[in-house]
């Protein structure tokens, strides 16, 4: 096909499009519903997955975990989720040894690869401040450690001073439990209760875009015991580094082994980061297939659309296709006439359905951010266009073929005849 013919057909498509304007924006909106779901979806559901990975990345490869089984099922230390009871409170199969305790902090730092371990402990406690009363998580730290923790943790000071090597009823809080948990912000130097024992706020961190992260408050250990009205020898959750050269799944299988000395096998989980990441992965994976396959119903509707379109058009147009075959039009001429108006009404489409499905996925970024979970990080990357694209594409060419085919086998004395 020469440039000339090429030019005579594509305006001739196109006259015909704005010709029949209504069907056409309905025809480009049945394709732009779909486009739309589809992105939005990948957008959201690519942001949790490179937020989440990106938290346990600054957290490092060589983190291991150790927490009480109360939460979470355990088969000789390995994680296995929830307790059957449904929540992560507790667990009827405990004994008296569910507990961590500093004594196994030190069983733990006695491996040879290990490089660094960290405990704390934590509990749901009740703070006054200006006669306002909220119940948060309160982590008891070993101020000693205070600052290689919240390294490791990904924690940042916003403002004021940390808890390392404090001693005395001092606290660092949580963005959300500074300046939006309470009527009146809570600054450096402002006295608050917990459990009707005066703690002076030192230090107020930044925003981790985790709520409840963001509404804890952290205080050192020494003083913990008057408030959580337990020894200060238990500990909640160990944090072990291992070494770099070390291997983390190696190392974990000691620990649990050296730990089931002094527990039973079902009283702890021992867990590694890339072991959490893998699960949670996983999850997001899953549900990012489900909703996917939600939305592309939409695009088989749209393609449908399409489709129906453009036999309508076939339909009407037939003494048209009589009158161009008989004066020399070919086969693959009437195809490019219909699935050309095909692949255009479905890429205006998947362009509007691009701009709308980003629209969605940063309204719902910016909801999230209001709302005090800026956890979630839309990316718009190349890769999302051409995926619109190329899905609009393919509908519009798919739409058409069939379509174009029924019209390039008219006979051309029937079609003058307006026979269809």
């Amino acid at each position: 096909m020469n440039s000339a013919k090429f030019k005579e057909l594509l305006n001739l498509t196109i006259k015909n499009i704005f010709r029949r304007r209504l069907r056409s924006i309905l025809t480009i909106l049945s394709i732009t519903i779909g486009i739309a779901a589809i992105i939005s979806l990948v957008l959201i559901s690519n942001g949790l997955f490179n937020t989440v990975e990106k938290q346990f990345e600054s957290m490092g490869a060589n983190s291991i975990f150790i927490i009480p089984s109360s939460f979470g099922t355990a088969t000789n230390g390995e994680f296995e989720g929830p307790p059957s009871g449904g929540d992560f409170g507790g667990s009827s199969r405990l004994g008296s040894d569910a507990t961590l305790t500093t004594n196994d902090v030190k069983i733990v730092e006695k491996i040879p690869e290990v490089e660094d371990v960290y405990s704390w402990a934590y509990k749901v406690l009740k703070i006054e401040y200006k006669n306002q009363v909220n119940f948060v998580f309160i982590l008891a730290i070993d101020e000693k450690q205070a600052d290689d923790l919240f390294e490791n943790l990904n924690i940042k000071l916003k403002e004021g001073t940390s808890l390392q090597d404090r001693r005395g009823h001092f606290a660092v809080v949580g963005s959300y439990f500074a300046e939006k948990l309470y009527d009146s912000p809570v600054k450096i130097g402002n006295k608050i209760l917990i459990e009707d024992t005066e703690f002076k706020v030192v230090g107020i961190l930044d925003s981790t875009g985790n709520l409840q992260k963001d509404s804890q408050v952290y205080i050192t250990n020494t003083y913990s015991s008057e408030i959580f009205n337990s020894s200060n020898k238990v500990v909640d959750q160990i944090l072990v580094k291992t070494k770099s050269d070390a291997d983390v799944i190696q190392v974990k299988d000691k620990i649990i082994k050296r730990l089931e000395k002094t527990h039973d096998k079902d009283t702890f989980i021992v867990i590694a980061t890339v072991q959490i990441l893998e699960i949670i992965k996983n999850v997001l994976n899953s549900i990012k297939v489900i909703l996917i396959s939600i939305a592309t119903i939409s695009v088989i509707v749209g393609s449908i659309g399409i489709m129906n379109s453009i036999y309508t058009s076939v339909l009407e147009r037939t003494k048209e296709i009589g009158i161009l075959k008989s004066i020399g039009a070919r086969k693959e001429d009437i195809y490019f006439i219909f699935v050309s108006e095909s692949l255009i009404l479905s890429a205006f489409g998947g362009l509007v359905g691009l701009g709308i499905g980003i629209g969605i996925s940063k309204a719902v970024e910016w909801y999230a951010i209001t709302k005090g979970f800026g956890i979630l990080s839309i990316e718009i990357t190349f890769g999302i266009v051409v995926l619109a694209m190329v899905l609009a594409l393919v509908i519009g060419f798919l739409a058409g073929i069939l379509p174009a085919k029924r019209a390039a086998k008219m006979n051309t004395v029937n079609a003058l005849k307006n026979i269809s």
